[in-house]
């Protein structure tokens, strides 16, 4: 096969930006939103205990929905974007499939210990590149040996199962696997039928809302269980900002410019920052291990940023 000519590669990478394209901003915006991600391990620390699950997410969505819309409809009095000239059935559709998926991994999480849990659902990453090959995208060597890399980094970070964690619930890890393969098939779903044009906070508004919308009913069935005391609301408040509002507002951002693969491996840079996390601000030991996990994710994370770079550059947006 012959290759491009420096002509024909500035020529795609001009049709990517013409298209506001750049691996660069995609990047930046993954990490973002794995930085906001991966504070929620701090900032809702207490609350599924006090909460449970249905009145926990019921208010994340539903604060955080609040939050966007009141952003969204005051931006859209000025130069901002009118968030319902969108395809806003396939959004809000996508927010119902959205809580789903974080009810999912709140079920796994009771059933499983925190260590497998994790190991099961960041193979996320692994069934996205997948399916991202089966529907024709090619497979580059790179993207392999990032994944892998990532995979190897995450295991290591979660050293407790190397040492075993007892007897594994078979629906737990079912409902943890279950979970990464809605989340790709999310991802996935997401850069296929969004339309670039659709702004990350439009997204982000829409998505929010479909979510809050399945968990109301679940919520208000089992009982409501409301925040007390000035300490839980401002975990909920917290919780409902840092890893929903700004989390899910880059993750959308993101993906307007850079493949589901590469973003979902920049995403497990989570996994990493939780650790630093768990040091800095609950005074968790962290071993050793633990540390070189977090080193290797990060290796393979900019192995799959130079991937993404190297794929703007020869292949032109959409592809």
């Amino acid at each position: 096969m012959i290759g491009r000519t420096t002509s024909e590669t500035a020529d795609v990478q001009e049709c990517n930006m013409a298209r506001g394209r750049s691996s660069a901003r995609g990047t930046a915006w993954a990490i973002a939103s794995a930085f906001f991600f991966s504070l929620s391990s701090v900032v809702g620390k207490d609350l599924l205990p006090a909460l449970g699950v249905s009145s926990l997410l019921f208010w994340r969505f539903g604060l955080a929905s609040v939050v966007l819309w009141a952003v969204l409809l005051a931006w859209s009095r000025g130069d901002g974007p009118n968030p319902f000239d969108v395809p806003r059935l396939k959004l809000f559709s996508l927010g119902m499939v959205m809580g789903v998926i974080a009810m999912v991994g709140f079920f796994a999480l009771e059933r499983l210990d925190a260590s497998v849990y994790i190991v099961l659902v960041y193979l996320y990453p692994a069934f996205v590149v997948i399916a991202s090959t089966a529907l024709g995208k090619p497979l580059k060597a790179p993207t392999v040996i990032a994944l892998v890399i990532i995979t190897v980094g995450v295991a290591l970070t979660v050293p407790e199962v190397f040492g075993g964690v007892g007897t594994i619930s078979p629906f737990g890890a079912l409902l943890a696997v279950g979970q990464a393969v809605l989340f790709a098939a999310y991802m996935i779903l997401q850069h296929r039928i969004v339309p670039e044009s659709v702004d990350g906070v439009v997204n982000a508004g829409w998505t929010t809302l479909g979510a809050a919308a399945v968990m109301a009913p679940l919520a208000l069935g089992a009982g409501l269980n409301r925040p007390h005391g000035a300490h839980m609301l401002l975990e909920v408040g917290l919780f409902a900002l840092i890893p929903t509002v700004a989390a899910t507002t880059c993750f959308f951002r993101a993906l307007g410019h850079i493949a589901p693969g590469i973003m979902a491996m920049i995403m497990t840079l989570e996994v990493a920052l939780a650790i630093a996390w768990s040091a800095l601000f609950l005074g968790e030991h962290v071993r050793s291990i633990q540390v070189l996990g977090a080193a290797v994710v990060i290796a393979g994370v900019m192995i799959a940023q130079r991937a993404s770079a190297a794929a703007e550059a020869t292949v032109p947006a959409g592809v």
